[in-house]
């Protein structure tokens, strides 16, 4: 499936760069702060807040991997890190980045069930029971259920054609032995999953050569792709919300990174550059 450039574009506008440094105006942060603002108000709300301050982590957490890769590679060139160390440090990374990514889903899953139209007839188990449970054995939309969710949260998670990608190799590394191998090129993080001899990972976009994956490529199409949809998803989130107590202001709907952005937002551009 070709790369929904349109989708990194998206994830990349959510920062801003400024005199004082990057500021994120994005609307997952915007959903985050107003969740926070209701709450002190007295706003009745949907218990979404905790879940929310979640993905925060979560994000953070990949962010900081993305750096650390980075950070470690020049460590590498400066022969202050053993290479063979480097790849195993970096299989860490890999196999987290992806649980990571699953974590944020499922955390995801709990906010819109709860902002769902009849909640108790919801599932609330994670994204992956709550996309099964939307559709019927061939694929298609219960019309039903569709109706309990509600329309506009059936088709954001509907739309989520990448999920299983994601989902997929999570698993097999972590419940079902497959290993993640990073190989020594200068400068780059390449990588490959495997089980019994079968490479797991297939992304001719982002791919080195026909068995090996460019880890930064791929982070930053799907890291561009999870942006995107948590920015969806806020704006589908929020019209479910009772309006925000005036009172309160706005709030500051802003992120801050004093000096530079962490690398896999620089991923993100390589991606658009080279594909």
């Amino acid at each position: 499936m070709p790369i929904d450039k349109e989708k990194l574009r998206t994830a990349l506008s959510t920062f801003q760069k400024t005199e004082e440094g990057y500021k994120c105006p994005s609307e997952f942060v915007k959903l985050l702060n107003n969740v926070r603002l209701n709450s002190i108000a007295g706003v009745k709300l949907p218990s979404i807040g905790s879940f929310l301050q979640y993905i925060t982590i979560d994000l953070t957490n990949i962010e900081t991997i993305s750096s650390r890769l980075v950070w470690e590679l020049e460590l590498v060139d400066k022969g202050a890190l053993n290479v063979w160390q480097w790849m195993r440090f970096a299989q860490c990374d890999i196999d987290v980045f992806h649980i990571e990514i699953r974590s944020i889903f499922d955390y995801l899953g709990k906010v819109i069930q709860r902002v769902s139209d009849h909640p108790e007839n919801v599932p609330d188990k994670g994204f992956n029971d709550l996309s099964n449970w939307l559709v019927d054995e061939k694929g298609n939309p219960k019309k039903e259920n569709v109706e309990r969710f509600g329309e506009d949260l059936a088709k954001l998670v509907l739309s989520v054609d990448w999920f299983d990608d994601i989902k997929n190799v999570r698993d097999e590394t972590l419940h079902r032995g497959a290993d993640t191998m990073v190989f020594p090129e200068k400068g780059r993080i390449l990588f490959q999953i495997s089980k019994h001899y079968r490479n797991l990972v297939s992304f001719p976009e982002v791919q080195y050569n026909d068995n090996v994956i460019d880890f930064e490529l791929y982070a930053g199409v799907y890291f561009g792709y999870l942006i995107d949809l948590l920015e969806n998803a806020s704006q589908v989130v929020e019209k479910r919300l009772p309006p925000r107590k005036s009172a309160y202001g706005a709030g500051n709907p802003y992120k801050g990174y004093k000096k530079q952005l962490p690398a896999i937002y620089d991923w993100i551009r390589k991606v658009l550059e080279k594909t």
